[in-house]
């Protein structure tokens, strides 16, 4: 089991212990073990600190560092802010080897020396790169799926560089396939790298702050979002706290916001109740019945279909171009189909009548490098419309056709006799419906 140290930072004990709380039991599911350590400080806060003292900035992030030092451990932080100063000051005294000499004179009457060999983790890296989403999805007993997720990533997790450079400043991705490896669908929208914005709460810009949380979280649902993913407490503040107040202006329901500890928690089994989550402002409880909704329907869907190749089919999108259907009618798009049966469910799909524009050519399958074949999928959901009478009426008559008389269409003896063809010989319509009576008996 690994041992790491956890810097909690301020804001987390003292405001979201249900984010401590879910942080602490999914490190030991992943087979960590947390060392808390006394003597911590504020990191400190940067934008309040630094301005104030830069001196006192680099001494108190020192300090910190230099307590931690002493147990010989990694250290964590689930702190966005909390990570990128301690990495900002380590990267600082680097390069500056006089500030160090001066900042450990002054540690040394206190019984500390820094040396700056420390490995400091942000919370989302450690899972990202020292574990990867593929070994969390292996353990996953509970996943999103069907969920739709949007990821806020906060400014301070991968900035500044070079100080910071575990993934792009501007264009990261890892975060995302965390939540993916969860089995969400992630969600990306035209805001998602920009500030929460929560800074201008400390410096009494009180309105600014409220306008850069709604702009955020309309963006967010207007891309149809089920809820919103932070790694910061600060961000988490001002998506969940702040929202709540303009909530309480419109009435409306809202955006659930998560710290992802609290995601992967229920992902990996735990249960809602023991995650606190009735403490977020915005109401989580839209987002848990949705979820637990969606596990019912895709236990559904494995008793039916591959979801891994249902994935494949929906990501590839190639047979959209070489479907017959989609030629002559361009709202039959074969990919958009499965991808909603994939994230809506069957009976999403069942509802309107794309199932029966398939032809049943088998192009898709005859041109498929997967040797999947969309054509499967459609037969399979035109069988359930069946048993569950959903079928268009002309293909109910068709079928009532062939149980009545063992064909679907009769001949015309005056034809036959006019092309001098013989009568047809008797078919086998009795034995067929007798055959077909006995096989329902059985079942």
């Amino acid at each position: 089991m690994k041992q790491l140290s956890v810097f909690w930072g301020c804001t987390i004990p003292a405001r979201f212990p249900f984010v401590e709380k879910a942080t602490r039991l999914v490190l030991a599911d992943l087979g960590a073990k947390i060392v808390d350590l006394g003597g911590f400080t504020c990191c400190p806060e940067t934008t309040l600190v630094r301005a104030a003292d830069e001196e006192a900035y680099y001494l108190t992030a020192a300090r910190n560092l230099a307590v931690a030092e002493q147990a010989d451990l990694p250290l964590l932080t689930p702190c966005n802010g909390c990570y990128s100063t301690f990495k900002s000051v380590l990267a600082d005294l680097k390069k500056d080897w006089r500030l160090k000499r001066r900042l450990n004179e002054m540690l040394a009457d206190h019984g500390l020396t820094l040396r700056g060999d420390i490995e400091v983790w942000h919370l989302v890296e450690w899972m990202s790169e020292d574990l990867g989403p593929a070994a969390i999805a292996k353990i996953v007993i509970k996943p999103l799926w069907g969920m739709r997720i949007a990821v806020h990533y906060g400014c301070h997790m991968l900035r500044p560089t070079p100080a910071i450079r575990w993934d792009s400043a501007v264009n990261p991705t890892k975060f995302e396939q965390l939540v993916s490896a969860l089995g969400a669908t992630v969600v990306d929208y035209e805001t998602r790298m920009d500030c929460c914005g929560g800074a201008f709460d400390r410096v009494g810009e009180r309105q600014k702050a409220l306008a850069m949380c709604r702009r955020k979280v309309e963006n967010v649902l207007q891309q149809g979002a089920d809820a919103l993913v932070v790694s910061c407490p600060s961000c988490f503040q001002q998506f969940d706290l702040n929202q709540a107040a303009l909530l309480r202006e419109t009435g409306a329901q809202g955006l659930p916001v998560f710290y992802l500890t609290e995601l992967v928690a229920l992902a990996l089994g735990r249960e809602v109740e023991e995650l606190g989550l009735e403490m977020h402002r915005v109401s989580a409880a839209a987002f848990v019945t949705k979820w637990r909704r969606k596990l019912e329907q895709r236990e559904t869907m494995l008793r039916l279909f591959n979801l891994s190749e249902l994935q494949i089919c929906a990501e590839c999108r190639a047979c959209d171009t070489d479907c017959p259907a989609g030629r002559v009618d361009e709202g039959f798009v074969p990919s958009r189909l499965i991808n909603r049966l994939l994230t809506e469910g069957i009976e999403a799909v069942l509802e309107g009548p794309d199932i029966w524009q398939c032809l049943d050519c088998m192009t898709c399958y005859e041109r498929c490098h997967s040797r999947l074949g969309m054509a499967v999928v459609f037969e399979r959901l035109k069988r359930i419309a069946q048993e569950q009478g959903r079928a268009p009426a002309a293909t109910v008559s068709s079928y009532q056709a062939f149980r009545s008389s063992g064909v679907l269409g009769a001949g015309r003896p005056a034809a036959r006799q006019k092309l001098g063809l013989p009568d047809l010989p008797p078919n086998g319509a009795d034995d067929l419906r007798s055959l077909l009576s006995e096989k329902e008996g059985k079942e």
